[in-house]
C-alpha cells in the first residue's frame, strides 16, 4: 500500500484509524487524483502530493509546585511522550530552569491515533517499528533543543521520560500484550534507571523512566501528581488529563484512586468527521450569540475542521439553541434551514465554512464524555464520597487547558456542581518530568506516589455499565 511506502521513506501520513480505511484522513493526491494512502495499492511509479499540514498547537507550559534541583548534573533533559505530541525540555541541572524546548507530533500517529491501534500494530508485526519511530524522534528533539541553547549534547548527563503505559512500553521495547488482556496490567510498573544509549548525549548518561500505576494509567499521570505534590494536598482533589487516552485521579494526602477511560479519540478528532488537532483552521470555540451559533477559528481564517474544545462548545451551543435534545438527537426542524444538511444519510449542522457536526459526531462525544463522567462518579463512590465533596478540579494537558469548563459541565462531562472549582494546570506531565530530571529525590518521590495510589478497573465494576448509560444523556447548566 502507498502508506507503507511513504512510511518507509520517512513521510508521516495522518492515519487515525491505523490504515483500516475507515477515517478517510490519509487523503493524498496520486497523479492528480485524490486517494486514501492506506487503500491505494502501488503497481508502479506515481507522483504523490501531500496536503499542507498546519502547525499543531503543542502545549509546553504548565503549573508545578516549587522545583528543587539537586545540582548533580550540569544539563538534563525531560521528555513528555504523548500519544499525539512529544515535548522535549533542556534544563539547567543546577537551577531547573528551562534553557530551551522542542516539540513535534508523535510519528507513531501514522500507525493509528489511539494506543490500541498502535498496540495492535506492534503485536501484528513485532518488528520494533514503533520503538524506532519514537526513539529517532527523541534523538532529533534532543539535537534541536541543544542547538537552540548552544549546548553540546555530550554535556547532557541525565534524562527523564514520561508517557502513558503504551507509550512507555513501545519506547522501551517491552511486551505490550499484557495491556490488552485481563487483568490489563503493565509488563513493568516500577520506575527504572537505564542507559540512555539511543539519545545523542553523554555515553554514560542515565535515563530515568517514571513508574506506571496500572492498566492505562501510566507515568504521565504519575508525573502530573508529582508536579502538584498530590500526596500533600489537604483538599479532596480531582485530577483529569484528557488526551487520546483519559486518566483521572481522585483523592488527597490520605488516599488516592486512579482510573482510565477510552475517551480521547473523539476529542483528538480521530472519530469525528471533520475532527482535527488544535492547529490553524480548527474551530476552537463555539458560542450562542443573539440566538446565532458563532465559531472562533484558530488563526482567524477559513475553518477546515474542529478540535476537541470546539466540539464541547458546539454541543453546548446547540443544546442551548434547541438544535440537539437531551438524548443527543439533532433537531434539524429547528433553527435556520441554511445551517442544516444531510451527510452520509444523517442530519448535520453546518458550523462554518462547510465544517459539519454530524449525528454520528454527537454520539461519539456522548460516548467519550459518559466514560469520563462515569469514572468520576465511581471513583467518588469507591472512596465513600460524593462528587459535591470535591474541592478542586485540576485539568491537565492541552485539551484541559483550552476547553471551556462551562461547556464541559453543561453537557455533563464534568459534574455541573464543580464548575467553579475547575483550574487548568497545562502540561503538568512535562512539569513532573522536569522535576524528576533535575532531582533524584523527586524521582524517588514519584515512585512512592505511584506505589501508594490505588487503581480502579472500571470495566470490572458491576455498576459501571449502568452508570455509563446514565451519563450518556446531555444536561443543561444548573
Amino acid at each position: 500500500m502507498l502508506i507503507e511506502a511513504l512510511r518507509a521513506a520517512g513521510v508521516a501520513v495522518d492515519a487515525p484509524c491505523g490504515g483500516k480505511g475507515t477515517c478517510g484522513k490519509c487523503r493524498v493526491l496520486v497523479d492528480g487524483r485524490e486517494e486514501l494512502a492506506c487503500q491505494y495499492g502501488l503497481t508502479g511509479p506515481v507522483t504523490v502530493r501531500l496536503p499542507d499540514a498546519p502547525d499543531a498547537r503543542i502545549l509546553t507550559s504548565g503549573y508545578a509546585a516549587e522545583m528543587q534541583a539537586d545540582g548533580e548534573n550540569r544539563y538534563a533533559l525531560a521528555f513528555d511522550i504523548g500519544t499525539t505530541t512529544v515535548v522535549c525540555f533542556l534544563l539547567d541541572g543546577g537551577t531547573g530552569a528551562v534553557l530551551s524546548h522542542a516539540t513535534c507530533l508523535n510519528p507513531q500517529s501514522a500507525y493509528g491515533a489511539d494506543v490500541i491501534s498502535r498496540i495492535e500494530h506492534e503485536l501484528a508485526h513485532k518488528d520494533g517499528t514503533l520503538a524506532g519511530e519514537v526513539r529517532r524522534c527523541l534523538a532529533s528533539l534532543t539535537r534541536e533543543a541543544a542547538g537552540k541553547a548552544g549546548v553540546e549534547p555530550g554535556e547532557i548527563t541525565v534524562a527523564a521520560v514520561v508517557g502513558n503505559t503504551a507509550m512507555h512500553h513501545l519506547l522501551l521495547g517491552l511486551d505490550v500484550q499484557p495491556l490488552v488482556v485481563p487483568p490489563y496490567m503493565p509488563a513493568v510498573r516500577e520506575g527504572m534507571e537505564l542507559a540512555a544509549d539511543f539519545l545523542p548525549i553523554a555515553p554514560d548518561a542515565r535515563l530515568r523512566v517514571l513508574p506506571n500505576i496500572a492498566g492505562f494509567v501510566g507515568a504521565d499521570t504519575v508525573a502530573c501528581m508529582e508536579a502538584v505534590d498530590f500526596d500533600r494536598l489537604d483538599e479532596l482533589t480531582l485530577l483529569v488529563d484528557i488526551g487520546t487516552n483519559g486518566e483521572m485521579v481522585l483523592g488527597d494526602k490520605h488516599r488516592r484512586l486512579a482510573c482510565s477511560t477510552a475517551a480521547g479519540p473523539a476529542f483528538e478528532g480521530a472519530k469525528i468527521q471533520f475532527g482535527t488537532r488544535a492547529a490553524e483552521g480548527a474551530i476552537q470555540h463555539v458560542a450562542l450569540k443573539g440566538g446565532e451559533v458563532v465559531c472562533s477559528v484558530i488563526g482567524g481564517g477559513r475553518a477546515t475542521g474542529i478540535c476537541g474544545s470546539g466540539l464541547l462548545d458546539a454541543l453546548h451551543a446547540l443544546l442551548l439553541a434547541g438544535y440537539v435534545d437531551g438524548s443527543g438527537q439533532l433537531q434539524p426542524d429547528n433553527g435556520p434551514p441554511e445551517r442544516w444538511t444531510v451527510f452520509n444519510n444523517q442530519p448535520a449542522f453546518n458550523l462554518q465554512d462547510g465544517v459539519l457536526l454530524t449525528q454520528k459526531d454527537v454520539r461519539e462525544v456522548q460516548l467519550a464524555k459518559a466514560a469520563i463522567r462515569a469514572g468520576i462518579e465511581l471513583m467518588a463512590q469507591t472512596l465513600g464520597r460524593a462528587v459535591t465533596d470535591i474541592d478542586t478540579v485540576l485539568l491537565a494537558g492541552a485539551f484541559g487547558s483550552f476547553l471551556r469548563p462551562e461547556s464541559a459541565c453543561a453537557i455533563g462531562m464534568l459534574p455541573p456542581e464543580l464548575l467553579n472549582k475547575v483550574r487548568p494546570i497545562g502540561n503538568a506531565a512535562g512539569e513532573g518530568a522536569k522535576r524528576c530530571a533535575v532531582s533524584q529525590a523527586a524521582y524517588r518521590h514519584s515512585q512512592e506516589l505511584a506505589g501508594d495510589t490505588g487503581f480502579l478497573e472500571l470495566a470490572s465494576l458491576p455498576s459501571f455499565q449502568d452508570c455509563y448509560v446514565d451519563m450518556l444523556s446531555l444536561c443543561e447548566e444548573e
